[in-house]
């Protein structure tokens, strides 16, 4: 019953341990901060190597390891949105003025096909 209870208290300090290690080192690095702070986070672990980090004897047992191109790719998409964001909400704006512009003669089109359609199945 005794080993049982600290079994489950080292488990417990184990993982609020972990936990609180996690959160104090993306403190830390900066992960917590602004969006410019994130963003130099990003652009730091993107070029930090495991070499860096991790001794010789283990690195070289260990297979290259790279960004993904997905996460890459979509992060450079994600900055081309950014530098063109007002020219896709004004193409927005008149798309939707545009739709609604027309909405009355595109209803009545539909209304004029609809009522066809129903002379047509009637016969």
């Amino acid at each position: 019953m005794a080993m049982s209870k600290v079994v489950s208290l080292l488990k417990l300090s184990t993982k609020v341990g972990l936990s609180g290690l996690a959160v104090y080192t993306t403190y830390d690095l900066g992960i917590w901060g602004n969006c410019k702070q994130g963003e130099q986070v990003f652009y730091k672990l993107q070029s930090t190597k495991l070499a860096d980090v991790l001794p010789q004897e283990i690195t070289s047992q260990l297979p290259e390891m790279t960004m993904p191109e997905e996460l890459t790719g979509t992060i450079s998409a994600v900055g081309d949105v950014k530098k063109n964001m007002w020219g896709y909400y004004n193409s927005g704006v008149s798309s939707v003025c545009g739709g609604l512009a027309s909405l009355p003669d595109t209803v009545k089109g539909w209304s004029d096909q609809a009522v066809e359609m129903v002379k047509e199945n009637i016969k």
